[in-house]
């Protein structure tokens, strides 16, 4: 019982964070780390294939040292996700994608896109980003701004490809599911 109080609570408290607008308090939370907050949340709300190997029982988010995410991500180290500590990793070769479990992408991945692509082909790694292209060239999650609001998308084909379960509960606050 007190389990399942826990989850609902969690479960509410991750819907209000990823229904706020960004000017609903006097002090409005930056872009970057609201973005930061939903990368941490579709973190916690997938599921990773049991056989899957977490080195060092570590939940590596990784991102290109030249995304302006970056540093409000470094704010989630203390973190943790199903019992793994959360590493930030920055990623700037293809090569390096190696033990991810989480990619942000921006902008300053699109010319590369392709090539991430093809080497996580196999690979059970939850892509998330905010540059249109890369959102319509089958990231798994695609956030955008609308009416001072994050909201995001979800390929939920790409998502299967990858071998993870999206939570109902994250596909329910999705402005679309493809």
């Amino acid at each position: 019982m007190k389990r399942g109080l826990k989850r609902c609570m969690a479960g509410c408290l991750t819907a209000a964070l990823l229904l706020l607008p960004l000017g609903l308090s006097a002090q409005p939370v930056p872009e970057y780390e609201l973005k930061a907050a939903f990368v941490y949340n579709f973190a916690l709300f997938t599921e990773w294939p049991a056989e899957l190997a977490f080195e060092g029982g570590a939940m590596n988010i990784c991102i290109n040292p030249m995304s302006a995410l970056r540093q409000p991500l470094g704010g989630l180290r203390e973190k943790s996700i199903k019992g793994k500590r959360i590493v930030i990793r920055q990623v700037d070769t293809v090569g390096g994608l190696r033990g991810c479990q989480v990619l942000f992408l921006d902008s300053s991945d699109r010319e590369r896109w392709s090539d991430i692509r093809k080497v996580l082909a196999d690979s059970s790694v939850l892509t998330i980003t905010d540059d249109k292209e890369i959102a319509h060239d089958g990231s798994i999650i695609a956030l955008s701004a609308e009416q001072n609001r994050i909201v995001f998308d979800i390929n939920l084909r790409a998502a299967r490809q990858a071998r993870l379960v999206l939570s109902s509960k994250l596909l329910r606050l999705a402005r679309t599911v493809q």
